[in-house]
């Protein structure tokens, strides 16, 4: 007998009431689910409807699955805390924090700023930008594809630098421009091929799109970045500072 109510599907109910036992800690971290069929018989459920409740358990991070001998569904590692009020960003935060944190750099180009890349940084028709596109992993696992813009007026040799490294501090000790403030907006979207291939996600899955324009010292734009995060590889907090800089509002993110 499917286990419904009028309000909600049956795989929505049982993936709810999965999440409050982990949320209440009565699954903790590393503990094995119960069988596919055990799980079916608890709920009173078809094979697909159960499939459907773990699909979005898995997808929000709070299940891992593993194949072969010993496999089943995991409960998943609470996901780390970071600050997005942090000018330094997510990566030194989770340094701190004793993981691993590593760049790969994807792609880098000079291009001419776009109507959009002029509304955002404050740019003339022909002004020229670096576009430096990396992946960023934690402890080997995928977590943010960041695609960032740097106008040649600021940062003349950008490419000539070690863009493994942090851009912040290039910019602060090689050029001279400390990025000290910025704008964010976040967009939820799903990955598309791009996201799949670089972040290792099936499609469809839960992202977040970053953009951002970071300040200067004198309140000059330094970069504009759309990045990429997994929403299932970290708790984003946010906080609020009443005293904080007074920023150009951007025209468009």
């Amino acid at each position: 007998m499917e286990w419904t109510t009028p309000s909600q599907p049956a795989y929505v109910q049982i993936a709810d009431a999965l999440r409050t036992q982990i949320e209440n800690r009565e699954l903790r971290p590393g503990d094995r689910l119960p069988s596919e069929r055990s799980l079916m018989g608890q709920f009173e459920v078809s094979r697909m409807t159960m499939r459907h409740a773990l699909t979005i358990l898995r997808s929000e991070g709070l299940i891992r699955s593993k194949r072969g001998r010993g496999g089943g569904n995991f409960i998943a590692a609470a996901p780390p805390l970071v600050e997005i009020n942090r000018m330094e960003g997510f990566m030194p935060q989770l340094r701190e924090r004793d993981m691993e944190v590593r760049s790969t750099l994807i792609h880098t180009d000079l291009v001419t700023a776009s109507e959009k890349h002029r509304s955002a940084l404050g740019l003339a028709k022909g002004d020229q930008l670096f576009n430096v596109v990396r992946l960023r992993t934690v402890n080997n696992s995928p977590m943010l594809i960041e695609d960032s813009y740097f106008p040649v007026s600021v940062a003349p040799d950008l490419l000539h630098q070690d863009l493994e490294g942090s851009l912040y501090e290039l910019l602060t000790n090689v050029y001279h421009h400390k990025p000290t403030a910025k704008w964010e907006s976040f967009l939820p979207f799903a990955a598309q091929v791009r996201e799949q291939q670089l972040l290792k996600v099936p499609a469809r899955h839960p992202l977040l799109k970053i953009h951002r324009v970071a300040y200067d010292e004198s309140n000059h734009a330094v970069e504009y970045s759309e990045d990429i995060l997994r929403c299932d590889s970290a708790q984003v907090m946010v906080t609020t500072n009443l005293h904080s800089q007074e920023l150009p509002q951007p025209r468009q993110l």
